[in-house]
């Protein structure tokens, strides 16, 4: 188990790991490396299967999009070829498409930037666009734009194939559980809001053994760590983990949940270390499950 918010003796193996790993070049987006590949004969009997070979497939998609293809692939789903994946360059601009390999249609992102940020407005019924960014390598194809109306951030998501709306959600300022509540400011600079307040037992000093449950997050809302993804709490005494931490869990109530807003002085500094980055302000939703060995009340 890992905690990002662990300092000292747990962290320093994970820094021997990812200072190797960071070495490594990252693997491709949707790579298969569980499943063993099939015997050649096999792949060939897929290949040979199909209504639209590679070869048709790479025309229709150059002639659909009016490109170059850079690069094709093949994609099998129970031992049967669905789709081709393409590659293309357009106008200086790389693009993705899927080939049908029954019917030979052609899917990709045929929306335009300006395009997506207008059905984003409409959807909003107007308002300011801050950022706008297209994913490729989603199903299908989206262009997330970031609309500003009534004082509310909306993450609009715009399929790129056909200009329909995917989601419009409302966005946190904060990621993580929203709340109503006045933020604290500490002397120290941390900061934190009480999602939940708690009605148990206050760890001792910082010595305390806590048991909890967090999520962590960059300011732009990337998680980083999270003991509810995996399904377990974690324990450790506030004293080994980053000073944000064990002064702001060290005053939470037993069955309390509290959003730490951490800033980068208080966590990893201005170096960082492995997934998160120099200078990095953290926010972390933390519930406060249990003081393992606390005098009963």
């Amino acid at each position: 188990m890992r905690c990002f918010a662990c300092t000292a003796s747990t962290i320093a193996s994970m820094l021997v790991c990812s200072s190797v790993l960071a070495q490594a070049p990252a693997a491709p987006a949707g790579a298969d490396y569980t499943t063993l590949p099939p015997e050649p004969v096999e792949t060939q009997k897929q290949l040979e299967a199909a209504k639209v070979s590679m070869m048709q497939a790479v025309e229709t998609a150059e002639k659909a999009m009016s490109g170059q293809s850079l690069a094709g692939r093949a994609i099998t789903k129970d031992g049967v070829v669905t789709s081709y994946e393409v590659i293309l360059t357009c106008n200086g601009l790389q693009k993705r498409v899927l080939v049908d390999a029954v019917n030979g249609k052609v899917t990709g992102a045929v929306v335009t930037m300006p395009a997506a940020v207008t059905k984003a407005l409409e959807k909003t019924k107007g308002g300011v666009v801050r950022e706008a960014a297209m994913n490729p390598a989603a199903e299908p194809p989206v262009i997330t734009c970031a609309v500003f109306k009534d004082g509310q951030r909306h993450d609009v998501v715009v399929n790129a194939v056909d200009g329909s709306i995917v989601s419009d959600t409302m966005m946190s300022r904060f990621p993580g559980d929203a709340f109503t509540g006045q933020i604290v400011t500490l002397p120290s600079g941390l900061q934190y809001v009480d999602l939940k307040e708690g009605t148990g037992a206050t760890p001792a000093d910082k010595n305390a053994v806590v048991k909890v449950h967090y999520t962590g997050w960059l300011v732009d809302g990337k998680k980083f760590d999270s003991s509810v993804d995996r399904g377990e709490p974690a324990s450790f005494a506030l004293s080994g983990v980053i000073p944000g931490w064990t002064e702001g869990v060290g005053s939470m109530k037993v069955g309390g949940k509290r959003k730490l807003i951490v800033p980068f002085m208080l966590a990893y500094g201005e170096r960082g270390r492995g997934p998160i980055p120099a200078k990095a302000t953290l926010v972390f939703d933390v519930e406060l499950l249990e003081i393992p060995n606390a005098p009963q009340q």
